[in-house]
């Protein structure tokens, strides 16, 4: 019984790394493009280019939103340990902290949306004038 249950049982198949198929595949695609699928010299450069650039815009915004916001609370912070006017029957300390946060977010919300989809627009007409010079020249 025991000699039949062995050969039921499927034989154990040694899978082995072949770096040939790795290798022409590394050459043919860059980064998600399909395997298979040709690389441009270029439009990987553009590519980096690309992601530094939203990378730097990034950074500046965020940088650019905590200093804002040091001052606007320090600005809070000064006006409460000072006189605090009072506007409506409330102090101008606490007006500040409830509403003067939210024009700042959006100001930097919008400055980031526009200056990254210039940087995709920019990107768009490199790539698509490099690969319009490529077609042309085949």
């Amino acid at each position: 019984m025991s000699e039949s249950a062995d050969d039921d049982r499927p034989r154990r198949v040694r899978v082995a790394f072949d770096p040939d198929i790795l290798a022409a595949d590394a050459v043919r695609t860059h980064g998600i493009a399909l395997p298979g699928a040709p690389v441009r010299e270029a439009e990987s450069v553009f590519l980096n280019d690309l992601m530094r650039a939203q990378l730097r815009l990034a950074c500046a915004c965020l940088i650019g939103f905590v200093l804002v916001s040091l001052l606007l609370t320090s600005a809070i912070m000064v006006l409460a340990s000072t006189v605090d006017p009072v506007m409506f029957g409330v102090p101008m300390s606490w007006l500040l902290q409830a509403y003067a946060y939210y024009p700042v977010i959006l100001l930097f919300a919008i400055v980031f949306a526009r200056n990254a989809a210039r940087n995709e627009r920019r990107f768009r007409v490199l790539t698509e004038v490099e690969g319009d010079g490529e077609g042309e020249a085949r």
